[in-house]
């Protein structure tokens, strides 16, 4: 029964990934997107954000869900055509099918403030300090499980032993890293094209006691 169970895991993953994830990959992996967006605000004012800035309701940001830290975009509001460039800081939205989380004064400029969420345009114009030309594509994030970190190589390796007999074809990469001087070695598992798809399978590694943190790679 648990090998049936895994092995349906496994399709709806494969399934995921290869059905309603290259649909969704397609329309991220390109320089425009139209959605959903909300805005958040004095609530998250001076709270770190994922790319580890403090989030700023007066600063022209705004929270993707897939595009690198630091990329412009251009968002315009489909209803009144009023747009504005903002700068990707933070991770969301988590709600729904939104596409972006824009802060409050961008919000205000969009003319919507008062109503909270509104049908906009998503277009990529800078990334990585290029300006991005019309129809080119754009290099998505991408996650992996860090299943673990040891102080002691052996441990690692032999929890990297555990996860390629509970898959012998599953990407595990051991990763050495100094911390505070000491050397520290990180268990790393798959490389996933959404969190999605990240999450997924930690739920499948669950099943054994293998789970780790989704984290971007």
């Amino acid at each position: 029964m648990i090998y049936n169970r895994k092995c349906i895991l496994l399709t709806v993953i494969i399934f995921l990934f290869i059905g309603i994830g290259q649909a969704s990959f397609a329309q991220q992996n390109t320089q425009t997107e139209t959605g959903a967006a909300s805005w958040y605000g004095s609530k998250y004012h001076g709270r770190k954000t994922s790319s580890g800035e403090r989030y700023n309701k007066n600063d022209m940001t705004a929270a993707h869900n897939t595009l690198p830290f630091g990329t412009k975009v251009k968002v315009t509001n489909l209803a009144n055509n009023e747009s504005v460039i903002l700068r990707i800081n933070d991770r969301g939205p988590y709600v729904g099918k939104r596409i972006i989380d824009v802060s409050e004064v961008a919000a205000r400029k969009l003319s919507i403030h008062k109503q909270g969420v509104a049908q906009v345009k998503v277009e990529v114009v800078e990334l990585d300090g290029k300006a991005i030309a019309a129809g080119e594509p754009i290099r998505p994030n991408l996650f992996t499980i860090q299943q673990g970190a040891f102080t002691s190589q052996e441990l690692a390796l032999e929890q990297t032993e555990k996860l390629k007999a509970f898959d012998k074809n599953l990407p595990v990469e051991l990763k050495e890293e100094k911390v505070e001087g000491k050397k520290v070695y990180q268990v790393r598992i798959g490389r996933f094209e959404s969190r999605q798809h990240a999450e997924a399978f930690n739920e499948l590694l669950k099943e054994e006691d293998l789970e780790g943190m989704v984290r971007e790679s």
